[in-house]
């Protein structure tokens, strides 16, 4: 099991992103990708980030392959994404 933090820009706003990736969420969920914690940068509500739980970095990778048209049509800016990997 690993923990992600990803951090990118939306082009949206905080909210309608949150909205998209609310209604993503039993996709991802069905994909073993468990949502921790998401939130914006205090006082740039374009910067944020997500952290999750899933089996690897491989799996998380799949998951982004196979569904970055909707992760995009969401406001995400796939080509800002910084990933961050930690496991345990």
């Amino acid at each position: 099991m690993i923990t992600a933090i990803l951090k990118f820009d939306i082009s949206n706003t905080f909210t309608e992103w949150e909205q998209a990736f609310y209604t993503h969420q039993p996709v991802a969920r069905a994909a073993g990708l468990y949502e921790l914690y998401h939130g914006h940068e205090p006082g740039n509500d374009k910067r944020v980030v997500v952290v999750v739980n899933c089996l690897s970095e491989e799996h998380m990778q799949k998951f982004i392959e196979a569904n970055g048209k909707a992760m995009a049509s969401s406001g995400h800016i796939l080509e800002s994404t910084v990933t961050e990997i930690y496991i345990n």
